[in-house]
């Protein structure tokens, strides 16, 4: 067992505060607190994440019996204990970092922000560490709060993006639980869903971020508890970097971290091939398949590039966007699935302001199709989380489509479906909840 240094401090507050914990030092028999976090695990598995975090490989395990130790370090490891928490969390409610799944990353996170060595170097001294040494597990308390998890998205006022984004957040509950993580996960908008009538998302109102967080405070009561924001986008727009730090703002009485986006190309969070550039790559290949022999449709939406008449050509059709680091997030996708089909893929966008200074969004669907050579057939890959306004049934690309084959009925279309619904997007969306960041980088 193991604990953060802040849930040290946490337990010290409430020690020295006289009304802290009631009755702890009355008369009675001497309290004995574990003062450990509530996910007790063997020291090379531990290791293990540590060296995951650092992106070093995973040297192998040296088994406890061959291991050349001092007597000193095989007391230590046959002496080691597996300790239950649950008085601890009697007296101060919860923790900041319940498991070292949540407390190693933070630390990682404090270290580069200072720029020095610290807990995790330490504990990657050894050139290999050791298998464990043997004992069982004994569960934490299971009273234990759960971390409060934001999923949020951009906000529509369609009910089927906040359906979805209900689903989407149950499923990833559910994927953090089986691996042993205390998270509740809830779905949130940056704007729009709050207008939609609750009868028509079951009868549950869809809530907005300063909604949840005014919620979240109330039902908390503790100054410093930890909340995480975790952004449903593809890449760092203005809702990531300003919406949802300016909200976090309003709940000084919360600990908000947030999370990355689905595509992050920081060096400091992700290095190379982990960026999710390939992982989202993958899910549109799948869709691309998934759409068998082309043929002429009524608007379903596909991918485009250019080539001969009669080609097949795959483009890559994101909303469009104001922000350059947006289009910087599709074109790594883009390059990663033009690698993975092996052939060009062009990227486009569904809508642009107009000028030269917004030009990194690339040409716009409408005008990519209408250039295309005569008989061209079409598969656009969107690169669209959810089904809304803009895609899905009756949404403003099928619309584009649809004018644009009344056009040029020489032309044959498809789309892949959005991606929510791909098993592949829950378990990147679990992997970005462990590199969350503490708001206060956003500002």
């Amino acid at each position: 067992s193991r604990i953060h240094v802040d849930d040290i401090v946490l337990l010290c507050q409430v020690l020295v505060d006289p009304h802290g914990a009631p009755g702890l030092f009355d008369a009675g028999p001497a309290a004995v607190i574990n003062c450990c976090d509530s996910d007790p695990a063997p020291q090379h598995e531990v290791s293990a994440f540590a060296y995951e975090l650092l992106g070093r490989p995973v040297p192998p395990a040296i088994p406890f019996d061959s291991a050349e130790l001092s007597a000193i370090q095989k007391s230590f490891y046959e002496e080691s204990r597996h300790m239950v928490n649950s008085k601890l969390i009697e007296i101060v409610g919860e923790l900041n970092y319940p498991s070292y799944h949540t407390g190693l990353p933070a630390s990682l996170e404090e270290e580069r922000r200072l720029s020095r060595p610290g807990v995790l170097q330490r504990l990657l001294a050894p050139a290999a560490f050791l298998a464990s040494a043997g004992g069982r597990i004994i569960s934490a308390c299971a009273g234990e709060k759960p971390v409060r998890i934001a999923l949020v998205d951009n906000g529509s006022l369609k009910a089927e993006a906040t359906l979805s984004l209900r689903r989407l957040a149950a499923d990833l509950e559910a994927s953090l639980r089986s691996q042993g993580r205390n998270f509740r996960v809830e779905a949130v908008s940056a704007r729009f869903a709050d207008r939609i009538p609750a009868r028509e998302v079951g009868g549950v109102p869809a809530e907005i971020l300063p909604g949840w967080l005014k919620r979240v405070s109330a039902e908390r009561r503790r100054r410093g508890s930890r909340v995480l924001m975790l952004p449903l986008l593809i890449g760092p727009s203005n809702t990531l970097t300003k919406t949802m730090p300016d909200a976090a703002l309003a709940s000084p009485d919360l600990d908000v971290e947030i999370c990355p986006t689905l595509v992050c190309l920081c060096p400091v969070l992700y290095g190379a091939g982990k960026t999710g550039a390939e992982v989202v790559a993958d899910m549109l290949a799948d869709g691309l398949a998934a759409l068998g022999a082309l043929a002429v449709t009524n608007g379903a939406a596909g991918g485009a590039g250019h080539g001969d008449e009669g080609s097949d050509c795959v483009m890559l059709c994101d909303h469009g966007s104001p922000v350059a680091r947006v289009a910087r997030a599709r074109e790594a996708v883009r390059k990663a699935l033009e690698h993975k089909l092996g052939q060009p893929v062009a990227g486009i966008c569904m809508e642009r302001r107009e000028g030269p200074e917004f030009d990194f969004n690339g040409p716009l669907l409408e005008d990519a199709l209408l250039a295309l050579p005569t008989g061209a057939r079409v598969r656009v890959a969107l690169l669209f989380l959810q089904e809304g306004r803009h895609a899905g049934p009756g949404g403003d690309i099928v619309q584009i489509i649809q004018g644009v084959l009344e056009k040029r009925p020489d032309l044959s279309v498809q789309t892949t479906k959005v991606l929510a619904g791909h098993t592949a997007l829950i378990s990147l969306l679990a992997e970005r909840v462990l590199k969350s960041v503490s708001v206060r980088l956003f500002h």
